[in-house]
């Protein structure tokens, strides 16, 4: 990620908005990547993500959090320096308003910053993730909440250019994990697999998804689980 620093050390950060934080995952990320932070506004919908987030940044004064619907933001017509969203764009469903009001809300010659999780050429451990999270993903769906599968590196760059966001850089990182076989990690996905197949108990075909569940909590036993890949596209409304 040092390489992605020193390409952004020209960019002054100024006023930063991070859509979709959620509990504030992302916002480390910002802090190390960026210079000349005024503040950080951590957007979503999610009251309880976002209790989480304040509790883990209180008492920092650069960092806020806003409760605010990320297709209809309360903010001016180029308020922000830098506009960012982390592993977002999955949740968007086809016609979402929320690029094009990143888009506005962004100055003229701002920079944006997209982070997401990639399918293609995982290695073992990773696809555990993929295939957990296209599972999550088929519930959500079916129980009537868009979320789509992991998308492809050139399936992100599509969605971003379609939008008319310049891309200025791309650069993929894999999150540092020494030990895939975590009995932690294992843990803990082995029971969110549980929860999502209590979640899809009332669906007809319930044993289809009752047996793509125990395949994954087999699956992490053998080869462990890791985040996949991620890329991060730099982008701006200018050449």
């Amino acid at each position: 990620m040092d390489e992605l620093k020193k390409q952004l050390e020209t960019h002054r950060a100024g006023q930063v908005l991070d859509v979709g934080t959620g509990s504030g995952r992302f916002i480390p990320t910002l802090l190390k990547l960026f210079s000349g932070i005024e503040q950080i506004t951590g957007m979503d919908t999610d009251m309880d993500s976002l209790r989480q987030a304040e509790a883990m940044y209180a008492g920092h004064g650069k960092i806020q959090f806003k409760p605010m619907d990320a297709s209809n933001m309360g903010f001016a017509d180029g308020t922000f320096d830098t506009v960012c969203i982390s592993n977002a764009l999955h949740h968007l469903p086809p016609g979402a308003q929320v690029l094009e009001e990143m888009k506005r809300v962004v100055k003229r010659n701002g920079l944006f910053l997209m982070n997401e999780l990639v399918s293609d050429k995982p290695n073992e451990a990773q696809l555990t993730h993929i295939l957990y999270h296209h599972f999550s993903a088929d519930i959500d769906q079916r129980l009537g909440i868009y979320h789509h599968h992991t998308y492809t590196r050139q399936e992100v760059r599509d969605i971003v250019t379609a939008s008319d966001i310049r891309i200025h850089w791309t650069y993929e990182y894999n999150e540092p994990k020494p030990d895939v076989m975590a009995e932690r990690d294992i843990h803990l996905v082995t029971n969110a697999c549980k929860q999502h197949m209590e979640r899809a108990k009332a669906f007809e075909d319930y044993a289809a998804f009752a047996e793509q569940g125990n395949s994954i909590i087999e699956r992490l036993k053998t080869v462990g689980i890791q985040r996949p890949t991620q890329l991060m596209i730099v982008g701006g409304l200018e050449d």
